[in-house]
């Protein structure tokens, strides 16, 4: 039953496709090509006593405020911290595992990155026991960031802590 149904109501709309194909279109109807749209013209301004045309007066303030309020900005030297007057290195810590096995299979993958990376174990109040991969330390941000995208590349969410110098 929903088969003929279905196939009634698909002829039905090819028909009235067919349907509307066979009317004539009216002759007085225009075709959007046809049709030219009007573009009202700004009206000229009338020539003065001189025969010069007026020139336009600015419609805004900000024509001649612009000019008048310009800012100069103070000369300023930019910060650069040296490695030398920073008492802290960064760490980048790439995981913490339960098993030195998991750490050092994580390890692994970051050296073919590139980078040397490290297993420390870290015993925990409770009696547990972690194992933290760290990448580092660096001295410079630059090189902190570096680490850190390779480590994002290859989707380990880093940690970075600051570490005091020695």
């Amino acid at each position: 039953m929903r088969w003929i149904l279905s196939l009634a109501v698909v002829g039905g709309f090819i028909g009235f496709i067919v349907y509307l194909n066979t009317l004539e279109t009216d002759g007085n109807a225009t075709s959007v090509t046809e049709q030219k749209p009007t573009v009202s013209q700004p009206a000229k301004p009338a020539p003065d006593a001189d025969g010069d045309t007026a020139r336009e007066q600015p419609k805004f303030k900000f024509y001649d405020m612009l000019p008048e309020s310009e800012v100069v900005p103070p000369n300023v030297e930019e910060y650069a911290p040296s490695p030398d007057t920073q008492n802290f290195r960064y760490l980048v810590q790439a995981g913490s595992f339960r098993t030195e096995e998991d750490a050092e299979r994580q390890r692994a993958q970051i050296a073919f990155q590139g980078l040397r990376a490290s297993v420390s174990r870290a015993d925990v109040e409770e009696g547990s026991t972690w194992y933290r991969v760290n990448v580092g330390p660096f001295d410079s941000r630059s090189q902190m960031n570096s680490a850190v995208d390779k480590l994002v590349a290859i989707n380990i969410q880093p940690l970075v802590r600051k570490i005091p110098k020695e």
